[in-house]
């Protein structure tokens, strides 16, 4: 598995970028105010974010490829990008991370890095 990345902070101008990759794959990313400060993005390639709670629960979520990337570009910029968020995630203290998906990538990927199926859930949102 190639972790080596060149990975960096995601910024505001980044959001450009998974605009752009939503237009390609018809999905709206989530918009801006959504995103967490803590994210990393392979310019051109992929992006994703950590979520830090006043807890000990830190939850991955916003993974986004470039769809007209390289196949294995995408999957090893996630790779390196799911690697530093779960380093960052300690660092900052957490003691468990949580991820949700629908997309048999992101499962497999999940299970690569250890992470273990609870099972199915409906999730529910409310917009303030």
């Amino acid at each position: 598995m190639n972790l080596m990345v060149d990975a960096r902070m995601f910024e505001p101008k980044d959001y450009s970028q998974m605009e752009r990759w939503g237009q390609i794959m018809d999905v709206k990313p989530p918009p801006i105010t959504l995103l967490s400060d803590t994210g990393l993005i392979v310019d051109g390639v992929a992006v994703g974010f950590l979520y830090l709670t006043n807890s000990a629960v830190g939850l991955l979520e916003g993974f986004m490829t470039n769809p007209e990337a390289d196949k294995n570009d995408r999957h090893n910029a996630l790779n390196g990008i799911t690697l530093e968020l779960i380093k960052m995630a300690k660092d900052a203290g957490c003691k468990l991370l949580k991820c949700d998906t629908k997309l048999n990538e992101i499962v497999t990927r999940a299970k690569d890095f250890g992470f273990v199926e609870l099972g199915q859930y409906k999730t529910f949102v409310k917009e303030l």
